[in-house]
């Protein structure tokens, strides 16, 4: 029955995905702040040895550059994600790169306008480049992939670095 609807997990992914980016979008700047800065304190606390040692001004600072990094790495993740997935559902058709990529970035394009109508929260064209470079290198880990798959599927490499 799953062989059946196989074809149908991508899309469904990348819809559970879009949902998700859209409810952290219309999170109101104070809330979406709040979640990233607390992340972004947890990583710090547990991942910098010395953390605890800094005055409090210190570590608020450290905190802020790191919730700027939290931040848009969200944003790079959940667009690779997104246009991987679309890469790998629509990889059998033509312009399948390129349809996954825009729809991508096309998502950026109306999340930054939704974000607009949020309180506190704004629509920045660096966040849509960022996304859309995500999205660029979501396709391309998801051409990689696919190429190494067809490699070992066909047994088309004889050894590595060296075709057929």
């Amino acid at each position: 029955m799953l062989k059946k609807y196989w074809h149908l997990i991508f899309p469904v992914l990348m819809l559970a995905l879009m949902i998700f980016i859209f409810c952290m979008s219309s999170q109101p700047a104070d809330d979406s702040s709040l979640t990233s800065s607390r992340f972004a304190g947890f990583a710090a606390r547990h991942l910098l040895t010395n953390f605890r040692e800094f005055d409090a001004a210190s570590q608020a600072k450290i905190i802020e550059g790191i919730t700027f990094i939290v931040r848009k790495g969200a944003h790079f993740s959940e667009y690779a994600l997104l246009s991987f997935l679309g890469y790998l559902w629509l990889h059998r058709i033509k312009a399948g790169g390129l349809i996954a990529f825009g729809c991508a970035a096309a998502y950026a394009v109306t999340d930054e306008i939704h974000q607009s109508f949020i309180p506190g929260r704004s629509c920045e064209l660096r966040d849509v480049l960022v996304d859309s470079s995500g999205a660029l290198c979501g396709l391309i880990a998801a051409f990689m992939l696919l190429s190494v798959l067809y490699c070992l599927v066909h047994k088309e490499i004889q050894q590595w670095g060296k075709w057929r």
